[in-house]
């Protein structure tokens, strides 16, 4: 049992768009299976890969907020109870007596009991770095948003394939369920010609056999539609209902190769690489912000019982401006490392860009390889199914032999499997080529 040819993934646009091309490029799909924008909408909630996706670019989102912080100004509040084993005043420190005739207040300067409260504001003032920082972390997430799409795409093209692919062993399984049915029917045809006398055992046996053969393609193609039925389940989470119609393509050419190639820049890996490049340029920006001083601002509020010499003043607030400068070995390996992480990325975002433009040359070719392999298999079944009808008169009529007939009818079952693969490659094929160049609105550029 073979199944419809489809290549490895590409890369394109978001799954619900996708639904839209998919049901205009599909005329004729099956009438009980659901349509395929059923099995889309439902993997983006439920695909495993769509969600871990989603929940790294809210990753990514909160590290921005992150990094807005860093840039805004805080406020830090402390509060602290101390018990003194001694009470500290100014009495203590005078002869005994000197306090009372000099008539100076007996001021405590260490309570027993000491309350002390702090409230600081703190307002960064210059941190080229911390800027820079932020600068990544914005790129970062606008990566993390396109690798959802990426990723998005990839998975309605994996449930595209699997939905085509169901559709093909569907149709192998009916073509087969007939041929046996047709098998069934030799078999009696040559039971009632050895008891005319016309036909042999050997007759019998053989049409036994070829219905034993057909039988087993039966099972074959039951097994292929149980597992295609599983593999879109666990993709989509959707069960798939039996279908009961099949695609039939209308062997149209596609529009020439150069109106294509250019729209690949706008696919979602190719935005996915070029985040990236931006973040690690980001990074590199920052590496070498490291060699500047930074400058803050900082404003303190202090609560206290141990006012000691101030008069007092229980409440003290203090203002001050500090700038540092660290300067050590490890920022130059720092911007080495950064420089050479961005150099990467660039490489990157050019080799994604090359691969999704090698998709759509290979998209468009294989559509036109489909569509001469699909307009041949029909020419192939129309032949094919003449030459079975002629060699079962031929048969009966007792001009034929029974290997004729045999032969005819495998042939004419291999061509009708081939036609429902071929036509299931140039669905797909026509899918892909959609997705893989970023064209979003198929019912407007493919009429």
């Amino acid at each position: 049992m073979t199944h419809a040819r489809f290549r490895p993934l590409g890369r394109g646009l978001l799954g619900v768009t996708i639904g839209l091309a998919v049901s205009t490029l599909a005329p004729r799909l099956a009438l009980a299976l659901q349509p395929v924008t059923e099995f889309l909408a439902h993997s983006k909630a439920y695909n495993p890969q769509n969600r871990a996706a989603r929940a790294t670019a809210a990753q990514r989102d909160a590290e921005v907020g992150v990094s807005d912080g860093n840039l805004m100004p805080n406020v830090s509040a402390a509060a602290t109870y101390t018990r003194n084993q001694y009470e500290v005043t100014t009495a203590a420190l005078l002869p005994a007596g000197a306090q009372s005739q000099s008539g100076i207040p007996n001021i405590v300067i260490q309570p027993l009991d000491q309350f002390d409260g702090n409230v600081l504001l703190t307002v960064p003032l210059i941190n080229v770095a911390n800027w820079d920082r932020r600068a990544a972390a914005g790129a970062a997430l606008e990566g993390a948003r396109a690798e959802e799409a990426s990723i998005e795409l990839t998975v309605a093209k994996s449930v595209v394939r699997d939905y085509y692919a169901l559709l093909g062993d569907e149709a192998v399984l009916l073509s087969a369920v007939k041929n046996l049915d047709v098998a069934q029917r030799h078999v009696q045809l040559a039971r009632d010609r050895k008891e005319s006398g016309t036909g042999s055992e050997l007759d019998v046996q053989r049409a036994l056999a070829d219905r034993a053969k057909a039988e087993q393609n039966v099972t074959a193609a039951q097994l292929g539609v149980t597992n295609m039925r599983r593999d879109l389940y666990s993709l989509s989470g959707l069960a798939a209902e039996p279908a009961a119609g099949f695609p039939e393509d209308d062997l149209r050419e596609e529009e020439p190769l150069a109106n294509w190639t250019g729209r690949a820049g706008g696919v979602p890996s190719v935005k996915s690489a070029e985040a990236n490049r931006v973040t690690a340029e980001e990074g590199a920006r920052a590496a070498n912000a490291a060699w500047f001083p930074t400058v803050s601002a900082s404003a303190q509020e202090r609560f206290t019982n141990a006012t000691a010499f101030i008069g007092g003043h229980w409440a003290i607030y203090l203002l001050q401006v500090a700038a540092s400068w660290k300067l050590d070995t490890t920022i130059a390996p720092q911007i080495r490392a950064q420089n050479a992480a961005a150099a990467a990325a660039r490489a990157n975002e050019d080799r994604a860009r090359q691969a999704a433009e090698d998709s759509v040359f290979r998209d468009w070719q294989q559509i036109r390889a489909d569509i001469d392999s699909a307009r041949s298999t029909r020419a192939q079944v129309v032949a094919s199914q003449l030459a079975a009808s002629l060699a079962e008169d031929r048969y009966k009529s007792g001009v034929a032999t029974q290997l004729d007939v045999l032969q005819a009818r495998q042939d004419a079952f291999s061509a009708d499997v081939a036609r429902i693969q071929a036509d299931a490659d140039l669905a797909y094929a026509r899918i892909a080529l959609r997705l893989d160049a970023g064209k979003l609105d198929a019912s407007k550029e493919t009429r």
